[in-house]
């Protein structure tokens, strides 16, 4: 029999067990073990009122930590702790040229093209509105007045204005709208409602160089997910005084969704002008994103901290930019020591954007010049390179059983493209995306339960496209595995579309390779087909590293701009990216053969028309 209770049951019933067991012990009161008795009823009352605390109890402790809360206002606060802001929806941003072309007359001087300024585009049969994030000017040139590189950003520019009051303690001024994108924040500060100038405030980023006069702002955003900034007390940072004006204007957004957009139309006039202005789009919108989720903050949170918002190693690389750049599909970052070759007082980055191959000049000056400036160390300087594309072509063959499926060999032709390109899309395409040759067998042979066995052979290709008018070419292509020899000196290991040569434009020309003696690179040539025959027109195109993956491209030229198809076999059927390579397969370049599996239905008699495929093409 207990003699005291036990306080660490949660369960309903278990409590109520307990309350029983414990007043066994007292004899005053004996129909507590009866149900229809009164005294079962406070039984009931007092088990679901303990049941009741240790739920909330369990939930509230939950709540205390950065991996257990739920709320989006606990992950946020507990975030804070570690110095981590929440990314907010961010608006898709474009740059263009907007050129203006008035009547003929007296014309000014200049002419301002205003922060707000309005363009509309539409994206799905959806109308946005872009809006200009800067103030420019153009002075007139024969005429016409050119804003260059204007950058714009999709959303709707809203102003709030606030009274400072130093009575209230800490105060705080909230944006009114939770998809606010505050990268477009700016925060202006006047002596009074009459006083026409304005004190521009930066965000707070570092405490370097901040003290008492420092017109800074704090960011954050509050337990009901709206953010609000905050100036500094007086020490750190300027502490605005009483009946200042505190002028916030912003973009509220729809984040991602006119990711894409390509064409703009001026909406409005420009210098008293409406009918005379043109748009030109430079980069097409892109790096819209949602609010930053509860899992990411919670994985991003400790990340950052860590980081302690110096770029040290390159990790600390990555995880800054990904905290303030979202235009990032993958990111890979290293060391000038690890690079090819090593290059010391460097730190590489490598960023695939969301919806392009490569990043805008304006986004690597973002990263380079705002993002890491006063983060990295001083003897190191960030260099971002585009990402190199190694292209797959396969030649699938699949062996299946007719018995156990009602598909066709053209329907299960279908199915295992489909598989194909859903690998591709969900495992390459990044900088960490291994093609995994067994892997890739394995989705092909479940992906109907007739196929009995799968074979996949893997060529791995790059496209150039040559320079027109007769000017020699130059091209360094790097693939992201050593080239197979079959041992064979005689086969050419390089393999080519064919192409005209500005010498001889009336012929189909090709690129090969062929042994230099004493070493493990390969001479480049260009030949032609006569008769059957290769016959070398140019002996010295180039040079093939069969090891390092690499091949050096010169000394031939097009009449015409002529893409070129590049193929090797890699050394080995799984092929992993390496620093900025990506890897990711042509779906135009799959060639499937389906072929009935005549063991599985024919037993041992089967194997006399069982075909197996060569190891190369």
């Amino acid at each position: 029999m207990a003699t005291n209770l036990n306080v660490t049951e949660l369960d309903f019933a278990q409590i109520k067990e307990n309350l029983k067991n414990f007043l066994k012990q007292q004899s005053q009161f004996n129909d507590y073990d009866f149900d229809g008795a009164g005294m079962n009823v406070l039984l009931d009352v007092l088990a679901y009122n303990t049941h009741y605390n240790a739920i909330n109890a369990h939930y509230s402790l939950n709540e205390a930590f950065l991996d257990s809360a739920q709320i989006r206002g606990n992950v946020v606060t507990r975030a804070k702790l570690l110095g981590y802001i929440p990314r907010s929806t961010l608006a898709p941003r474009a740059t263009v040229t907007v050129t203006l072309t008035p009547p003929t007359g007296t014309l000014p001087e200049s002419v301002t093209l205003p922060r707000g300024a309005k363009l509309t585009t539409t994206v799905g049969g959806i109308s946005f509105t872009y809006v200009v994030l800067n103030n420019l000017s153009a002075k007139e040139v024969d005429g016409v007045y050119t804003f260059s590189n204007v950058e714009i950003a999709e959303g709707e520019l809203r102003t709030l204005r606030y009274r400072v009051d130093n009575d209230v303690v800490a105060q705080k001024f909230q944006l009114s709208h939770r998809a606010a994108d505050t990268s477009t924040l700016r925060v202006r500060v006047q002596e009074n409602e009459l006083s026409t100038s304005f004190d521009i405030y930066s965000k707070f980023e570092s405490l370097k160089n901040v003290d008492s006069s420092t017109k800074t702002y704090y960011l954050q955003e509050n337990s009901s997910g709206f953010y609000e900034i905050y100036f500094g007390d007086g020490v750190t940072g300027f502490k605005p005084i009483n009946n200042n004006i505190v002028t916030i204007d912003y973009l509220v957004t729809d984040g991602e969704e006119s990711n894409g957009a390509s064409t703009f139309e001026f909406s409005g006039t420009l210098g008293g002008f409406s009918s005379v202005i043109n748009t030109t789009t430079i980069n097409n919108s892109a790096g819209g994103a949602e609010q930053e989720t509860i899992e990411s903050v919670r994985f991003n949170a400790p990340l950052t901290f860590a980081t302690q918002n110096r770029a040290v190693t390159s990790d600390d690389y990555a995880a800054i930019i990904k905290q303030n750049f979202t235009n990032i599909s993958s990111i890979s970052t290293w060391g000038g020591e690890d690079n090819d070759p090593p290059d010391f007082g460097k730190a590489y980055i490598s960023v695939k954007p969301i919806s392009a191959d490569k990043l805008t000049d304006a986004e690597k000056t973002t990263i380079t010049d705002t993002i890491l400036k006063g983060k990295n160390v001083v003897s190191i300087t960030p260099e971002i390179v585009d990402a190199e594309f190694t292209n797959l072509e396969l030649d699938v063959f699949v062996k299946f059983n007719p018995s156990l499926t009602d598909r066709t060999e053209a329907d299960l032709s279908s199915v295992v493209r489909d598989t194909i390109a859903d690998y591709s899309f969900n495992n390459l395409n990044r900088f960490d995306g291994v093609f995994r040759h067994s892997e890739l067998l394995a989705f092909i042979d479940n992906s109907d339960p007739s196929v009995t066995s799968s074979n996949v052979r893997p060529r791995m290709f790059q496209n150039i496209t040559t320079l027109a008018g007769g000017v020699n070419n130059d091209f360094e292509l790097t693939f992201a595995e050593p080239f197979f020899q079959t041992g064979d000196s005689t086969k050419f290991i390089l393999d080519s579309t064919a192409f005209k040569l500005n010498i001889d434009p009336t012929q189909d020309h090709f690129l090969g390779d062929i042994p230099i003696t004493g070493t493990n690179q390969r001479q480049i040539i260009v030949y032609k087909i006569i008769e059957g025959q290769n016959i070398t027109v140019i002996n010295n195109a180039g040079i093939l590293d069969v090891d390092n993956g690499k091949i050096t491209l010169n000394n031939f030229a097009t009449p015409t701009a002529t893409t070129i198809k590049v193929t090797v076999v890699p050394n080995s059927l799984d092929i992993a990216p390496v620093r900025n390579q990506l890897i990711q397969i042509d779906n135009t370049f799959v060639d499937i053969t389906v072929a009935v599996d005549t063991i599985a239905t024919s037993g041992v008699s089967g194997g006399i028309k069982y075909n197996t495929n060569s190891r190369i093409k």
